[in-house]
C-alpha cells in the first residue's frame, strides 16, 4: 500500500502543568536548572502538542536547550488555538529549524493569526507538510521550504489557488482541493495525487480535476479522487489523463451538492464496460472503491463478491494484466458497511483470496 505521509504514533510529552516528571523534558526537581538541562538525554525526534499549555511548556524548555530544539525532526500540532497561544506557537516554530515533518492543524484561526504564527519561519529541511493554513499565507511561507516532497493542504482556497508561483522542485505527493491541482502539479513531478472535497466548488470537482491533469506535466502513478454519482465514464476519462496509474482510489461523494438528482445506476453496474475500462490502465496494481450503495445483491456474502471481482477483471478466463489487489468498501456510512481487501491468487489466475475483512475506518484512512 502507499506509504503513510505522516507519523501517527502518539507521543506522550507530559508537558501539562503540575504533573510528576515523566518525560525527556522533566527532571528531578532537586537538580539545578543548568544541571537538569545538561543531564537530560537528547529529545525524541517526534513531538506532539495538543494543548496551549503543552506548547508553552515545550517552548520554555526548548528555548533554554539547543539539544532539545535541534533534536526535533517531526512536530504535530493539533488543537483549537486561542489568541493567547499565538506567540508561543510562533516561538515554537521559530525554534525548530531542523524539522523534516510538520503537521500544523489549528481550528478556527483567522488569517491574521496564521500570518503571525508563520511570520519569518524558515524550514529548509522540511520534507512533509500537512496543514489547514490559508493558501494566501502559505504562498509566502512555502517558497522558503524548497525541499518539500509531501504536501497535504486541508483548507479551501476558492476558485483561484494562490500557490501558483510557489516553486516545488522536489514535490512528488500532493493532497489538495480541485482548484489547487494545476498550480501544484505544473511545477513539479508529482507521482501521487489525492483530490479531496473541501468546498462548494467541488460540485464539479471531477471534471475540473480531469481538466487540470490534462494540462499537468506530472506523470501520476497514484491517484485518489472523489467523484459524484452523476459522473459518467469515470475510468475512461481518468485513463485519458493518467494512463500510467499503479494505484487508483475512487471515493463516491455521499451528499450531492445543490440538490443534483441521484443517478441510480453507477458506472460499475455495466460490468463489461467497467471491466474494459479497468484494462485501460496497463500498470494498475491496486484498485480501491468506496460507495454508499451496495455492490452485491446480498452484502458480505463472499461468493457474490468473488463473482463481482471476476466480472470486473476477467475476459474469457484471461485476467487483468497487472491488477492484483482490490479493496471494496460499500454501504459506507451505514451500520451494515462492509470493507474487504482482496488479492488475486496468482498473476495468471482468476481467483481472488480475501485478505482483510475490517471495521470501516474514517474515509481518509482508507488507502
Amino acid at each position: 500500500m502507499p506509504v503513510v505521509l505522516f507519523h501517527t504514533i502518539a507521543i506522550s510529552q507530559s508537558l501539562e502543568e503540575d504533573k510528576e516528571p515523566t518525560s525527556l523534558y522533566e527532571c528531578n526537581a532537586e537538580v539545578s536548572e543548568g544541571d537538569r538541562l545538561s543531564k537530560v538525554a537528547p529529545v525524541r525526534d517526534i513531538v506532539t502538542l495538543t494543548t496551549e499549555v503543552s506548547v508553552g511548556n515545550f517552548v520554555a524548555q526548548a528555548s533554554r536547550s539547543h539539544v532539545i530544539a535541534s533534536g526535533v525532526k517531526s512536530l504535530h500540532v493539533n488543537f483549537k488555538a486561542g489568541l493567547a497561544a499565538l506567540r508561543a506557537l510562533h516561538q515554537c516554530l521559530a525554534l525548530l529549524r531542523h524539522l523534516e515533518d510538520l503537521e500544523l492543524h489549528l481550528a478556527e484561526l483567522s488569517h491574521s493569526s496564521w500570518v503571525h504564527i508563520l511570520r519569518s519561519v524558515n524550514f529548509k529541511n522540511l520534507q512533509n507538510l500537512s496543514t489547514n493554513a490559508p493558501h494566501s499565507v502559505l504562498c509566502h511561507f512555502l517558497p522558503e521550504a524548497t525541499n518539500v516532497q509531501h504536501l497535504r493542504l486541508l483548507s479551501f482556497c476558492g476558485d483561484m489557488c494562490q500557490l501558483d508561483d510557489a516553486p516545488f522542485p522536489h514535490l512528488t505527493d500532493v493532497t489538495a482541493a480541485t482548484a489547487c491541482i494545476a498550480p501544484l502539479t505544473n511545477h513539479a513531478r508529482v507521482e501521487r495525487l489525492s483530490v479531496i472535497d473541501l468546498g462548494p466548488e467541488d460540485s464539479t470537482a471531477f471534471p475540473q480535476m480531469l481538466k487540470s491533469l490534462a494540462s499537468s506535466t506530472s506523470t501520476l502513478t497514484i491517484l485518489h479522487v472523489d467523484f459524484d454519482p452523476g459522473d459518467r465514464d469515470i475510468l475512461k476519462r481518468i485513463s485519458e489523463v493518467a494512463p500510467n496509474l499503479t494505484a487508483l482510489k475512487l471515493i463516491e461523494r455521499e451528499l450531492l451538492p445543490q440538490g443534483r438528482p441521484l443517478r441510480q445506476r453507477r458506472p460499475w453496474k455495466h460490468s463489461v464496460e467497467w471491466r474494459d475500462d479497468l484494462r485501460r490502465f496497463p500498470y494498475l496494481h491496486r484498485f480501491l472503491l468506496r460507495t454508499p450503495t451496495s455492490l452485491v445483491r446480498v452484502p458480505s456474502i463472499e461468493h457474490k463478491e468473488l463473482t463481482l471481482l471476476r466480472a470486473w477483471t476477467c475476459i474469457n478466463s484471461a485476467p487483468h494484466p497487472s491488477l492484483m489487489y482490490i479493496t471494496l468498501w460499500y454501504l459506507a456510512g451505514l451500520p451494515s458497511a462492509t470493507l474487504k481487501s482482496w488479492k488475486r491468487e496468482a498473476r495468471n489466475g482468476i481467483n481472488w483470496v480475501l485478505q482483510v475483512h475490517a471495521i470501516p475506518p474514517e474515509w481518509d484512512q482508507f488507502i
